[in-house]
C-alpha cells in the first residue's frame, strides 16, 4: 500500500485543522506537524502558496468525489423498490462517515469562505445530490403511472433526516432508544415505503 503523497497529507491535515480548530485560527506549523512534516520548515510553501491555496486546493479535492451518489445509482434498476431504497440509505450514511469533517469544516467556517466558494461546495454537497434522488424518485413514480407526492420536501425529509441521526451520534456518543445502523436504515425504508404506497406505488 502506497503512502500518501505529500500535498495529501497536507490537505488532510488541513481538513482535519481547519474541522477542529477552525482556518483562522491554524498556523501552517500546526499544518506541517500534523502532516508529519517539521514545523515552520517551508514544507507546505513547496507545494503550495499558502495556507489559502491550500484550502483551495483541499475544497477541490473533497468535491471531486462528491459524485459518487450518480455511480451507485447506476446499478438502478434493481426491480425491488426496497432493496434500492435499502442501498441508498446505507451508501448515504456511508457518505456521510467519509465526509465528515468536511462537514464539520462547512458547518464551522461557511460564513467565512467567499461566495464563490460556498456556491461550490452547495452545488455538490446539497443541490446535485438532492436533484439526483429527486429525479430517480419521480422516475419510479412515473414508471408506476401514478402521480408523484411533492418530491423536493421529501427528498429534504428524507436525507436530512439521516444527517442528523449521524450528527446526534457524532456530538453525544449515542441517540435516542440505541438505535444502530441497522435499526434506523430499517426503520427509514419503511417510511419511505409508506409514503410511496400511500401515493400509489407499490
Amino acid at each position: 500500500m502506497t503512502s500518501a503523497s505529500t500535498p495529501d497529507r497536507l490537505m488532510d491535515a488541513a481538513l482535519k485543522l481547519f474541522a477542529d480548530c477552525g482556518y483562522k485560527a491554524t498556523t501552517i506549523g500546526a499544518i506541517e506537524t500534523e502532516a508529519g512534516l517539521a514545523p515552520r520548515s517551508g514544507a507546505l510553501y513547496q507545494h503550495f502558496k499558502g495556507k489559502q491555496q491550500l484550502l483551495e486546493a483541499m475544497l477541490d479535492r473533497e468535491l471531486a468525489g462528491m459524485d459518487e451518489l450518480a455511480h451507485a445509482m447506476e446499478m438502478f434498476p434493481l426491480g425491488d423498490l426496497r432493496a434500492e431504497l435499502t442501498m441508498l440509505a446505507r451508501w448515504n450514511l456511508a457518505s456521510l462517515d467519509r465526509r465528515a469533517s468536511l462537514t464539520r469544516f462547512v458547518r464551522r467556517e461557511a460564513d467565512l469562505l467567499p461566495q464563490r466558494q460556498r456556491a461550490k461546495l452547495y452545488d455538490r454537497l446539497v443541490a446535485r445530490p438532492y436533484a439526483e434522488i429527486v429525479a430517480w424518485l419521480g422516475s419510479r413514480f412515473r414508471d408506476a403511472g401514478v402521480d408523484a407526492p411533492d418530491l423536493d420536501p421529501l427528498a429534504l425529509i428524507l436525507i436530512e433526516s439521516m444527517a442528523a441521526y449521524r450528527e446526534l451520534d457524532r456530538v453525544f456518543g449515542q441517540v435516542p432508544g440505541q438505535v444502530d445502523d441497522e435499526r434506523f436504515v430499517q426503520a427509514w425504508v419503511d417510511t419511505a415505503m409508506a409514503v410511496g404506497r400511500r401515493h400509489g406505488l407499490s
